[in-house]
């Protein structure tokens, strides 16, 4: 146990340094070729900002994690690295060109299917939720289907404040990295931490620089999404846990902020005769925003939301309840965590605009202190002078 530690620990340093090596390059890259998004009614920066960050994300984590084939052989994951590295092009080339929905719609498809294929990741067995345990062809390959794509465009739509795309990329990685470390996957568990290590410089810089701020693109949101599913599969292919019975529900739970999230808002697209695909400003963040809410705390308080759910998950399974009862409840708290918030927020904000008005004077009197915060943390950033000085006092 104590060796895998160190092996994951070696991830994350190791992915951490590449990313924080390629960071300020990849910056300087995109102001000089124009790889810039430009600000408009629907995006939410001021002026025209690096959209490559997921170059960082995807080099990092791969260099690391071949790194890391030094000590443990990696074999299992060429199909994954393979998928990955398949829909980061298609990210990149959408970051760069504005692919249309529909091709990298189909381009999502063909990886899924691929991988279904191929025999590696698909979901194949519900593991007794409603007595439901190994599925047909046709069922299988749905729900692969729904679940692959689902969450490469669920984590792509929730990609639409600082942070918050790379912070829950972050805290799925470390929650299925710990997952695989208890039940010695060591190779899934050093996968899942050299992203943790390749996002947490990205997420560092999105949120707190200036001068090295970038966004993730669909080149890091879709290397994501892939790497849910991959984890998803996985999750659900663990056997000989203690937890083998509760997989479905635990993947439910781990990944339960963009799936709920995403349907919400496609179901109202829907239910209002729109396309289920056009973008708009629905969303759970969309809510904060309006609330004048710091883009760290809307991050903040949506992945608190995450840790809730996944600690009530724990205690459920504690408690030993039937496999089809623990889904029920943790799909029903899933729903009324995710949609409460916005739902009770934007009936207030329709209804009461008194009161949301007052929610908002209370944001705006409690965040000055942590803008002077983000303002000091920013400095020290983007000069790297001053950064030296405060490490050599230490």
């Amino acid at each position: 146990m104590i060796t895998s530690i160190i092996i994951c620990l070696i991830c994350v340093v190791s992915a951490c340094a590449f990313a924080t090596y390629l960071n300020p390059k990849l910056v300087d890259i995109a102001y000089d070729k124009n790889l810039l998004d430009s600000p408009s009614t629907r995006k939410l920066q001021k002026k025209p900002v690096p959209v490559i960050g997921g170059i960082s994300v995807y080099l990092a984590a791969i260099a690391a994690a071949a790194l890391c084939n030094l000590f443990i052989p990696t074999n299992q994951l060429y199909m994954a690295m393979a998928a990955i590295s398949l829909i980061f092009f298609v990210g990149l080339l959408d970051d760069l060109t504005d692919l249309s929905p529909k091709k990298k719609f189909i381009c999502q498809i063909s990886l899924v299917v691929l991988l279904y294929f191929t025999n590696t990741y698909k979901i194949d067995n519900m593991n007794g939720v409603f007595g439901i345990y190994d599925l047909p062809l046709w069922a299988s390959l749905s729900l692969s289907l729904l679940t692959g794509v689902g969450l490469m465009n669920a984590i792509n739509m929730i990609d639409g404040v600082d942070g918050l795309s790379s912070g829950y990329g972050i805290c799925f990685c470390l929650f299925c990295g710990s997952f695989f470390l208890v039940y010695d996957d060591i190779v899934n568990a050093m996968f899942a931490f050299t992203f943790v290590g390749s996002l947490i410089p990205f997420f560092i810089c999105n949120v707190f620089s200036e001068k090295y701020k970038m966004f993730i693109g669909d080149s890091g949101s879709l290397v994501m999404g892939m790497l849910a599913y991959v984890f998803c599969c996985t999750l659900l292919k663990e056997s000989g846990t203690a937890v083998d019975s509760k997989n479905v529900s635990l993947a439910l739970t781990v990944f339960a902020v963009p799936i709920f999230d995403t349907l919400r808002v496609m179901t109202m697209r829907i239910v209002h005769g729109g396309s289920p695909f056009k973008a708009d400003r629905t969303h759970l963040h969309h809510i904060f925003v309006s609330l004048n809410m710091p883009h760290i705390f809307i991050t903040l308080f949506i992945l608190l939301i995450e840790v809730i759910i996944v600690g009530v998950w724990m205690l459920l399974f504690y408690i030993n309840l039937d496999v089809t009862v623990h889904t029920v409840l943790i799909i029903i708290l899933c729903a009324t965590i995710v949609w409460g918030v916005y739902v009770y927020l934007n009936y207030v904000r329709v209804h009461n605009p008194n009161r949301f008005n007052r929610y908002a004077d209370r944001i705006q009197r409690i965040r000055k202190k942590p803008d002077h915060f983000m303002v000091r943390i920013s400095n020290w950033l983007d000069n790297p002078n001053k950064l030296r000085k405060i490490i050599d006092r230490i």
